[in-house]
């Protein structure tokens, strides 16, 4: 089992919005588990098999795609897109969660398929990682006819994700709320799709509706591209009701004004980033790091609240078991560099510029050395293993 000592680190960025800088600068794991944050001296003394020098690099949770919609491939049919995940990965992209998988041939219609492509989905992504890339994929699109009994066995397959309501054959809203009900009972987290209709046969849920299907997370709230009305958007946000994830392809200053409304009533907390992969816009493996910017240079949000919300944020919102830099938390990391005149990752998204990767760390062992989507960063952490 590995033992990793990660020392000289300009900053640690937590993911945590409540604590969004940890003190010190030294990060120790133990096999794939953070077991130590803090100052080299008080680090734990044990027989590591890699010492990393951060150089001055700021460290921060590796990035979690809050809002994906992955087939069951590492290839996107709309656009004949092959390595998409490794894309994602070569912009710090460690993880992704899966809002649902529709959009692509053989996409569910029934309740047999939606149950099978979920259950296989899970299977997929958990057994399949490129560039280690963690998917988190499985979730299961409502159809008509669906009882009790396939909830409990979708959970006993590890599924848990209701995928974007209003998006599968489920549309009226007293059926979405029954069968969200009877799936939250068993544990799963119901999202709902809060955007004007991106289709001719597309809905749109008012604020009455929404309260009574009563989702976890409210998706593409800025718009995919078009967000719902101005003040029922302010509404949802401010309410502290909902988780609310906002996407790289929707309306930008939504985008602001929604980070603005969040700020005023607290519920930075509750915002999630995505890219909504594969959108009717295509694929942004950046989309995560130009939101961050626009948030920071145009909303005043604290660069490192930014990075919750591309973070810890989502695995909270998922309970996911990374995502957060916290002694007990999966080490899933990376190494950040400046991209700008700036000297460090958080003054140059705080500059509305995105920043460099120069490493990735994924359950406790490094992952990529070269993010290729991203400026070569001006320096790298320094590896010395023994065996």
């Amino acid at each position: 089992m590995s033992k990793t000592i990660i020392h000289n680190i300009g900053a640690i960025v937590t993911g945590d919005c409540g604590h969004p800088i940890a003190d010190g600068d030294t990060i120790c794991t133990d096999g794939s588990k953070i077991i130590f944050i803090g100052k080299k001296a008080d680090a734990p003394d044990l027989d590591y098999t890699m010492d990393v020098d951060a150089v001055g690099l700021t460290v921060c949770p590796g990035l979690i795609d809050g809002n994906t919609h992955p087939p069951l491939a590492n290839y996107l049919p709309a656009y004949k897109a092959y390595d998409w995940v490794d894309n994602y990965a070569g912009a710090g992209v460690t993880s992704m969660v899966s809002t649902g998988g529709f959009g692509f041939p053989g996409a569910a219609a029934d309740v047999v398929s939606a149950k099978a492509q979920a259950i296989y989905g899970k299977y997929l992504w958990d057994h399949y990682r490129p560039s280690f890339v963690k998917i988190h994929a499985g979730s299961v699109m409502l159809q008509p006819g669906m009882t009790e009994t396939d909830f409990v066995e979708l959970a006993a397959q590890g599924v848990h994700i209701v995928g974007e309501i209003g998006l599968s054959a489920v549309t009226e809203p007293e059926e979405a709320a029954r069968l969200a009900n009877m799936a939250r009972k068993h544990g799963f987290v119901i999202t709902l799709h809060a955007a004007a209709p991106f289709s001719a046969d597309g809905i749109a849920y008012t604020l009455e509706e929404i309260a009574h299907i009563a989702p976890d997370v409210l998706c593409c709230l800025n718009g995919d591209p078009t967000p719902l009305r101005e003040d029922w958007v302010k509404q949802l946000v401010q309410c502290g009701e909902y988780w609310f994830d906002c996407v790289s392809n929707g309306n930008e200053t939504m985008l602001i004004k929604i980070a603005r409304w969040a700020k005023e009533a607290g519920t930075l907390d509750k915002m999630l980033l995505g890219t909504n992969v594969p959108s009717l816009s295509g694929f942004s493996p950046m989309g995560l790091w130009i939101q961050m910017a626009a948030l920071s240079q145009n909303a005043g949000v604290d660069p490192a609240i930014a990075a919750a919300m591309a973070s810890g944020n989502v695995a909270n919102c998922y309970r996911l078991d990374h995502g957060v830099l916290a002694p007990g938390m999966t080490a899933d990391f990376m190494f950040t560099s400046t991209g700008s005149i700036k000297p460090d990752m958080l003054s140059t998204i705080a500059y509305g510029r995105v920043p460099s990767v120069a490493g990735t760390f994924i359950d406790g062992r490094p992952g990529l050395k070269e993010c290729k989507n991203m400026a070569p960063p001006k320096k790298r952490p320094i590896f010395t293993d023994w065996v």
